[in-house]
């Protein structure tokens, strides 16, 4: 019954959102849309007229204010399912969630300040933090990592950003700060996990942990592919709470049959079908992670309606939408055949 109350006016709301998601056959019609102008002419007809009627026609000249605004988008998704929930600890997890977005602008704000590229900062940021309130223009414009550290005071990021503030100048390297950032948010995600009820748990770490387990194995691949950091270093790289990756597992493969075996021992279970695709097509790649994501999704829509399951499921398809939806109006902008195009989309 607590389920129940907690969920029963959240579950109605979100299940009518679903309802609002873009078929596969307006997807379709975009596909086959001959320039992008027709793409936005089809987005008037849907949920997102308000996002491309804003923007003029003729300004068109560069997809930068679209992207951003469909983006901005999703973080007002993020905002409803907040305000819909009625338990704070799951509006905390809501808003924990919302913080990834704030985390890659944070890491976006490293790499410039990092490289010390002169560019327009508004090309690179959306703007709109969510969550705190960080001055990124201060960010990027930093001496050194300490004041960086003393910027992000009032912000769960100083922390981790401490801890690996002497790897990062001993090494000169930003993966230091960007894989301790990375780790730090989802060690908070999954404690906060840990405050709600026993069935939203279940839902939420079975979620979550795929989510994980889809980083921990692009970390693996570019290992794989890229780097050939020591084994200490990959293992940092590997985020806890995995499914099926997990720091243990890496640790003990690599152990057994040293890195070059480690894919082949550790992709099981429904990533089996990896082993085929590691030195292929980067997008088959990514579309076949995806669809493992989307079956766990899929589960928790069709279980239980009364969970913390069917907020996490919408954000990941909504969040997956208007990536879809960004990915298409590039492909038109830049007349891409329409085969390469389908490749781009991930249902």
């Amino acid at each position: 019954m607590r389920q129940l109350a907690k969920y029963s006016y959240a579950n109605a709301k979100i299940r009518a959102w679903l309802s609002f998601l873009l078929s596969p056959n307006v997807f379709e019609r975009m596909l086959s849309a001959h320039d992008l102008g027709e793409v936005l002419d089809i987005l008037k007809t849907t949920t997102y007229s308000h996002v491309v009627e804003k923007l003029r026609e003729e300004s068109i000249s560069s997809l930068l204010p679209l992207e951003k605004a469909l983006l901005k988008e999703n973080l007002y998704d993020y905002w409803k399912i907040y305000d819909v929930l009625v338990g704070q600890q799951e509006k905390m997890f809501i808003s924990l969630l919302l913080q990834r977005y704030e985390l890659e602008e944070v890491k976006v704000s490293l790499r410039i300040w990092y490289k010390k590229d002169l560019i327009d900062v508004n090309d690179y940021l959306l703007g709109e933090s969510g969550v705190h309130n960080i001055d990124f223009c201060k960010l990027i414009s930093s001496q050194d990592v300490d004041e960086i550290i003393s910027i992000l005071e009032k912000t769960p990021y100083k922390k981790p950003l401490i801890q690996a503030r002497e790897r990062f100048q001993k090494k000169n390297s930003i993966f230091y700060l960007e894989i301790s950032l990375d780790a730090d948010y989802y060690r908070r995600l999954l404690e906060c996990v840990e405050k709600l009820s026993v069935i939203d748990q279940k839902v939420a770490k079975k979620i979550l942990g795929v989510a994980i387990d889809i980083e921990n194995i692009r970390w693996l691949l570019r290992q794989h592919k890229y780097y050939k950091f020591n084994v200490d270093d990959m293992l940092e790289g590997i985020i806890p709470g995995g499914e099926y990756i997990t720091q243990e597992k890496v640790r003990s493969s690599y152990n057994t049959n040293g890195f070059s075996h480690i894919i082949d021992e550790l992709i099981i279970g429904p990533y089996t079908g990896i082993k085929d695709l590691v030195d292929g097509n980067a997008i088959l790649l990514e579309k076949f992670l995806y669809e493992v994501l989307s079956r766990e999704v899929n589960r928790a829509l069709s279980g239980f309606p009364f969970t913390v399951g069917i907020a996490l499921g919408y954000l990941i398809l909504k969040t997956r939408e208007i990536k879809n939806i960004i990915s298409l109006c590039y492909a038109k902008y830049y007349k891409v055949e329409r085969e390469e195009s389908t490749s781009l989309i991930f249902q």
